[in-house]
């Protein structure tokens, strides 16, 4: 139970002061810590922009550990609800704004590989108004869909815990 709040305070922190994908460990760090730069999290995130085009969603893994990974996502349109069966989401918004839905039911749900399913939409959830500095977690088996408003692309990291393999 510690590991997920002590990412959670990472997260937290290294949101306010950026992310990188290509520092490492830091010297007299233990084995493992890694500090992300807000240099290189805007070099990230204009990679992305640049990237996105008409696309709904594009995306940067920044880190793969045992039990978490790390990604950089941009999102230029809603995408599909999603319920993950055995993973945790922690969303740290960095630009833009969007509206969170979360809890009630997948519409049109459909069984995707790594245990998890999505859905045109979500039957009575609850809807948050999302902007940069927030931080939201999801539960295991809880819906959730981030609807975008058209032209305002949603810049956020995800950290998912107990991830299902890729296959």
């Amino acid at each position: 139970m510690r590991q997920p709040l002590i990412v959670a305070v990472f997260v937290s922190a290294a949101a306010a002061v950026g992310f990188s994908q290509t520092l490492g460990t830091v010297d007299g760090s233990p084995t493992g810590f890694v500090i992300w730069s807000s240099t290189e999290l805007e070099t990230i995130a204009n990679r992305l922009e640049l990237e996105i085009g008409d696309r709904a969603m594009v995306y940067e893994t920044v880190r793969n550990d045992k039990g978490h990974s790390v990604y950089f996502v941009l999102r230029g349109l809603t995408g599909r609800a999603e319920f993950h069966e055995t993973e945790a989401d922690l969303y740290v918004v960095y630009r833009g704004h969007a509206t969170f839905v979360i809890g009630g039911e997948l519409i049109d749900a459909e069984t995707l590989p790594r245990k998890q399913q999505r859905g045109s939409a979500i039957r009575n959830g609850t809807q948050r108004t999302l902007g940069p500095g927030d931080i939201i977690h999801v539960p295991v088996a809880t819906p959730h869909q981030i609807i975008i408003a058209p032209g305002e692309p949603f810049l956020y990291t995800l950290v998912k815990f107990d991830e299902e393999p890729l296959q």
